[in-house]
Order: structure tokens, then C-alpha cells, then sequence
């Protein structure tokens, strides 16, 4: 029967880890909680729901080997609510007590005997990446990203690595968001890999990054399973095995005769004020008339009760447009830009624009145009 004491704020960090990969399933309940076992005076934490599993470990006094399932959301709200330093953890006939200097508290448990094993990933090239700058582009380019699960062939991240370059992709067939980076000297010339990653598995790496102090991660791929590792935290998810779009194709064909220089800063302040009018616009939900023209930007923002108009300056190379563009798509990625000046490159009102920092071409963005109807 396990028992153990382990530092409080460590057990704390430990579930906001390994939850990450951790759903509601009530079919098979066990697959809801968090696994925990002792081995050699540590703590193992788990947490899957077959697709995704991330393991941590954290240092325990292991006063009885032993294995649980703990019931991990109301043992984390309590958690969060006392301040002693070091806690025990008890299994007793199925419970799981826990007891601090001044409480005594028990809770039920899952039946550890039903938890899934997880077999050790040994296979695939070792690529190790600087945290903080994957983190960033990561998650720059998840906001193309479809964020509906049945939508599974762009519900992800595509991660390629090829020409010595990591190349992150991200669609949901409106929009696309394309980034590139130089392989450390290091890393080059190794074996390439491409693969789709669930976004549910992105959106807790991101969270775990944040919460781990590790310079680096590294990771790699057998083509249908990718590993993260970090010092102690690994994160093992299956890839989307659909055919991602053919983002090349859109990189390579896209074109244009019209180029807008216009201040980010402003930019960003005038699309902010714009989304107010035109995000409950029902003929054209975030839509608004964009009219480049004599170095100008006339932006039309219009709902049922109100509309904005807006004007700043541009530098503008080719004929004069009128477009209807999705405001909330443009500001997504704008507001990722950290240079002093955006570029957008359009062609006509049917086809996508390309929008870039105009200091950093390692990033593009294409979003496809609205109908355009006059306010």
C-alpha cells in the first residue's frame, strides 16, 4: 500500500503537468485520474487518454512501495488551499488520505489495476531545440490551427524539418501560418521527419514549457508517435496520420501586384476598435471593407446597430482595392508581429493576402478574402 511524503508545491506542479493529457472518460473511468507510483525514492506521475501520455516525477520519502489513481481535480483545488511545506500521501482500504500537520483528509481512488501500461519509445533521430525560442514560434503559428476536433486533419500543428530547417504549419482552410527557423549548427544534416501534432498535445506543451525552468527540449519521431523530454517531464502523443494540406503548393503559386506598407502600432489599434462593430455581424461574421487607396486605409467596421470608420496612413505600391477581410484573423497574427512595420500583398478581392513582418521574412500569414457586400 503506497505510502509517501513529498513536498507539497512539488505534487502541486507535478498534476498541473501530467493533467494536461488528462480528459473526462466515462467509459473508462480510471483513464480520468492521475496514475502515481514510487520507484527508488521518487513519485511517478501519469496522466493519458491513450492518444496522449506525459510522465513526471518528483523526490518522495517512500515509506511503503505501492500505486494509485487519484481523482486529481478536487485533490489539486485542496492543494492550492493549505501551506504546509510536506504532506502524506496513504492508501488505506481504496482511499487515499492525506495528511498535513493541522488536517486529515480522505478521498476516493480509481482502481489502479485497470490503468494502462506505456511501453518506453526508443526509436527516431534526437533533435534538441532552444525552449524559449520553440515556444514562441509554436505558439505564433497555433492561431491558424482548426480548433474543432472533427475537423482532424488540420486540428494540429505540422512540424517538418527538412534543408536543415524547421518548418512549422498550421490551417484551418481559411488561413495559413507558415514559419521557418535555422537549424543550430549542431543539429544539422540529421534525418528528416514530418509530422502532424494534435492540437490538444501543443496546447499543453505550451503550458508545460511555461511552467518548466529546462533551456531545452528535445524531441523525436518514429513517424506515427513523437517524444518530447525535458529534464524530467516526458510527453509521448500519436500524430495525425490525415494528409495535411498541400501548403508548398499555396507558397509557391501564391501572387500578387499590390503592396501595403502600414504602422503595426496603429494598425493594431485600428483593427482592436474595429472588432467591436463587426464581431456579431451577421451577414459577415468579424468581416470588414478594407479601401486601400491615394496611400490611405479607409477600414469600415459595420453591425446591426453601429458602424466605425476608420483611416490611416500607408505606402501603397500598385492600383488601388477594395476588399472585405476577417478582422479577428488579421489581428491573430498582427499581433504576433514585433516589427515596426506589417506588409500585406494582395493581388484582387477573390484571391488570399500575404501578410508578413516586414523585418523578419522567416514568417508568412495568408487569409483568404470575405464576399465583399457594401455597407
Amino acid at each position: 500500500m503506497l505510502h509517501i511524503i513529498v513536498d507539497r508545491k512539488s505534487l502541486l506542479k507535478a498534476i498541473t503537468i501530467v493533467e494536461n493529457a488528462v480528459t473526462e472518460n466515462k467509459i473508462r473511468e480510471v483513464l480520468s485520474g492521475i496514475y502515481i507510483e514510487t520507484n527508488e525514492g521518487k513519485a511517478i506521475l501519469r496522466g493519458t487518454d491513450l492518444e496522449l501520455s506525459i510522465n513526471t516525477e518528483i523526490a518522495a520519502q517512500v515509506e511503503d512501495e505501492g500505486k494509485i489513481v487519484i481523482k486529481h481535480k478536487l485533490i489539486e483545488e485542496f492543494l492550492k488551499q493549505i501551506a504546509d511545506e510536506k504532506i502524506e500521501l496513504i492508501e488505506e482500504q481504496g482511499k487515499l488520505i492525506i495528511r498535513t500537520d493541522s488536517t486529515n483528509t480522505e478521498f476516493s481512488l480509481y482502481d489502479a489495476e485497470n490503468y494502462p501500461t506505456q511501453s518506453r519509445f526508443e526509436m527516431g533521430v534526437e533533435y534538441t531545440f532552444e525552449k524559449s525560442k520553440l515556444l514562441a514560434n509554436i505558439e505564433n503559428v497555433k492561431i491558424s490551427a482548426s480548433s474543432d476536433p472533427e475537423n482532424l486533419a488540420v486540428n494540429c500543428i505540422r512540424l517538418e524539418i527538412e534543408d536543415n530547417k524547421l518548418k512549422l504549419v498550421s490551417s484551418d482552410t481559411y488561413r495559413l501560418t507558415y514559419i521557418e527557423e535555422e537549424l543550430e549548427e549542431n543539429q544539422k544534416n540529421k534525418e528528416g521527419l514530418s509530422v502532424s501534432i494534435p492540437l490538444k498535445t501543443i496546447e499543453g506543451l505550451i503550458k508545460i514549457m511555461k511552467l518548466i525552468d529546462e533551456e531545452t527540449i528535445s524531441f523525436k519521431s518514429d513517424g506515427t508517435r513523437v517524444f518530447f523530454k525535458f529534464s524530467n517531464v516526458e510527453i509521448l502523443t500519436r500524430v495525425i496520420e490525415l494528409q495535411f494540406p498541400d501548403y508548398k503548393s499555396i507558397l509557391k503559386s501564391a501572387q500578387h501586384d499590390k503592396k501595403i506598407l502600414l504602422n503595426t502600432k496603429d494598425f493594431l489599434s485600428v483593427l482592436k476598435r474595429t472588432l467591436i462593430f463587426v464581431r456579431d455581424n451577421k451577414e459577415a461574421k468579424n468581416g470588414g471593407i478594407f479601401n486601400f487607396a491615394n496611400n490611405k486605409l479607409l477600414l469600415t467596421g459595420t453591425s446591426e446597430n453601429a458602424q466605425i470608420k476608420e483611416e490611416i496612413v500607408t505606402i501603397q505600391e500598385g492600383e488601388d482595392l477594395k476588399i472585405s477581410l476577417n478582422v479577428r484573423f488579421l489581428l491573430d497574427y498582427i499581433s504576433t508581429i514585433e516589427g515596426k512595420v506589417t506588409v500585406l500583398e494582395l493581388l484582387n478581392n477573390k484571391s488570399s493576402v500575404i501578410v508578413r513582418d516586414e523585418d523578419n521574412d522567416k514568417s508568412l500569414y495568408f487569409t483568404m478574402p470575405l464576399a465583399l457586400r457594401e455597407s
